[in-house]
């Protein structure tokens, strides 16, 4: 089960999971929050007792590969911010591109219409 429901300690961009497999398809990755199961017999999560952690951990996708590393609890707040911050910016650039081409096919538009007489 996944929920994608920001951490309790309000930390931005951090996602809270319970599964170890957390989809997010950013290029530079996404910081997640994680309960795990450490598989040890005799260990209290493995007998439906709460999980270890939470654990933070760092997901990307490079060459169609998932990769993920883990985040010291310190660094996890300025890793999430610095992704956030990042898909901002890619964010602002699709909209910049998406304004250029408008004005292109507003362009063209008239140039079309210039040359069929129109005006």
């Amino acid at each position: 089960m996944r929920r994608d429901v920001f951490a309790d300690d309000g930390a931005v961009g951090v996602r809270q999971t319970e599964t170890a497999k957390p989809s997010p398809k950013q290029d530079q990755g996404t910081v997640c929050v994680q309960w795990i199961r450490c598989g040890r017999s005799w260990c209290r999560c493995k007998h439906g007792g709460p999980k270890h952690g939470p654990y933070y951990y760092r997901f990307w996708w490079q060459d169609g590969h998932r990769y993920k590393r883990y985040v010291r609890q310190e660094d996890a707040a300025s890793m999430a911010a610095a992704c956030s911050d990042r898909r901002g910016a890619e964010r602002e650039n699709r909209r910049g591109s998406e304004a250029a081409r408008q004005q292109w096919r507003e362009l063209l538009a008239l140039i079309r219409e210039v040359e069929r007489g129109g005006r």
